[in-house]
């Protein structure tokens, strides 16, 4: 038999299915060659398919992993004596020339296939939903509630806006519309139901100001007062007219001021392109003194730049204050339409039985946490998971961790429902290459869990290996 390469060694040790392990690993570094190792190895172990549970991120890759385990199994099934021990040295597995571990891994297909509950391999959100069916009681859920995708939440989520926008709410939607740029509201009202729980408490108009740093009450009447005191429009003339006689520079500040009428909020955005300085300045948004206009222009005028200069201190000193102000607009517009928006896009759901993505994982983190049953749904769960595989650990949000954490619960309590059991968790991902944030997604909640479960693990005289793999194979000639 060939020696492993330090690479592929890694991959073995990663897939010890005897210890509880935090991979991470890079694109390339063969994580999915690792996941199905673990599990085929779990399954050599003598541990029932039903014992086992591996969440993924995406249906694709619960599909890719169960394919190429399937085809691994399926292949053992054929294989000669000494081929099969040559596959099972190479995988790390013990005992790889005893006849009877041969014949029982020509079995593990067949077992994988046919055992009641079979191998679960599916996404975080397909095992919500099959805890939700299974206790709808606890989890306060219609038995009969289905799954919904995608396109019909963005269907859903475009009537409603349809029929507001048609209704007594169309003032609502009037304002809202004023502060986005799309064509249609769908990326808006997704983002409003992916973050629902923040609107849980509403703010008003002064505590969003104060969010902003503005004092109560504050208004754009307020924000212009601070700025136009009277008797710019004739200063801005004046400065034009002499800017217009300098160099190229000179001319374009001319241009920019030009029709600025006094008093407007959209004025002073255009006052802070001439008067202050740019994102990337030593000191940015700061007024221009000394250095606006021009050298030979502005020393022509001293009379006039003593009035310029204090309007571009005070166009300096009002410009958080207008971006606070307009942030608070839209905040104010936003909690508005959602305060309307989300009951009605939940009670559509229950009038049809749905349940979103986010609302089975909500409901489950809700089911786990229920002191009044969590005990008990956990206890019933213990007796049929042993081993837990996470992958794409880095697009896994912070409720769905806590629903990983309650099913590994017992896992590192030291009992269980079948306390004799061996029980471990793997995690794998790779903190680069999450794409979900917009999802909720949180990598760094990543190195977060994993000091939790090392924690935890310690803490009942378990251990949790800390793994890395580096070496990609898709940029090299070591294949697999």
């Amino acid at each position: 038999m060939t020696p492993r390469n330090e690479a592929t060694e890694r991959q073995v040790q990663s897939a010890r299915p005897d210890a509880s392990t935090w991979l991470a690993a890079n694109a390339g570094s063969g994580k999915t060659r690792v996941l199905t190792d673990r599990v085929a190895r779990l399954l050599l172990n003598g541990v029932e398919p039903q014992h086992i549970l591996c969440l993924t991120y995406t249906k694709a890759a619960a599909s890719e992993m169960q394919n190429r385990l399937f085809k691994r199994l399926g292949a053992w099934a054929m294989l000669p004596d000494g081929q099969l021990a040559d596959e099972l040295r190479e995988l790390g597995a013990d005992r790889t020339d005893d006849a009877d571990h041969l014949a029982q891994a020509r079995t593990l297909f067949a077992r994988a296939l046919e055992t009641p509950g079979g191998l679960k391999i599916q996404t975080i959100h397909s095992f919500c939903a099959s805890l939700l069916r299974r206790f709808p009681l606890e989890a306060r859920v219609s038995p009969l509630f289905a799954e919904m995708e995608d396109r019909a939440a963005a269907l859903l989520r475009a009537e409603i806006v349809e029929d507001f926008a048609d209704g007594p709410q169309s003032d609502v939607i009037d304002t809202i519309a004023r502060h986005i740029t799309d064509s249609d509201f769908d990326s808006l009202t997704g983002a409003i139901v992916g973050n629902r729980h923040a609107f849980d408490d509403p703010l008003n108009r002064d505590e969003i100001l104060d969010v902003f740093g503005l004092p109560a009450g504050f208004d754009q009447s307020q924000l212009l007062g601070s700025v136009f005191l009277g008797g710019e429009r004739d200063l801005l003339s004046q400065l034009c007219a002499v800017l217009a006689t300098g160099g190229t520079m000179d001319q374009r500040a001319a241009d920019n001021l030009g029709g600025i009428e006094c008093c407007e909020v959209s004025d002073l955005s255009r006052l802070e392109k001439v008067f202050l300085t740019g994102a990337s300045a030593k000191q940015p948004y700061s007024a221009k003194i000394g250095s606006f206009p021009t050298k030979a222009l502005r020393l022509s005028i001293p009379e006039l730049m003593d009035r310029i200069e204090p309007l571009m201190l005070r166009v300096e000193a009002a410009r958080q204050q207008r971006l606070g102000l307009a942030a608070t607009e839209k905040s104010e517009a936003l909690h508005q339409f959602a305060a309307i928006f989300l009951p009605e896009y939940e009670h559509r759901k229950q009038q049809r039985g749905w349940l979103d993505f986010d609302d089975l994982i909500h409901k489950a983190r809700l089911l786990l946490n229920d002191p009044a049953v969590a005990a008990w749904v956990l206890y019933r769960l213990d007796g049929g998971i042993d081993h837990i595989l996470v992958d794409e650990a880095q697009d896994t949000s912070p409720a769905q961790w806590d629903v990983i954490e309650k099913l590994a619960q017992e896992f590192t309590s030291g009992q269980g429902a079948r306390g004799d059991a061996q029980r471990t968790i793997f995690v794998v991902g790779d903190k680069k290459q999450s794409i979900y944030s917009f999802q909720g997604a949180d990598p760094q909640a990543f190195d977060q869990m994993q000091v939790e479960f090392a924690g935890r693990l310690k803490g009942i005289g378990a251990g949790l290996q800390n793994m890395t793999l580096e070496h990609s194979f898709r940029s090299s000639e070591i294949m697999w």
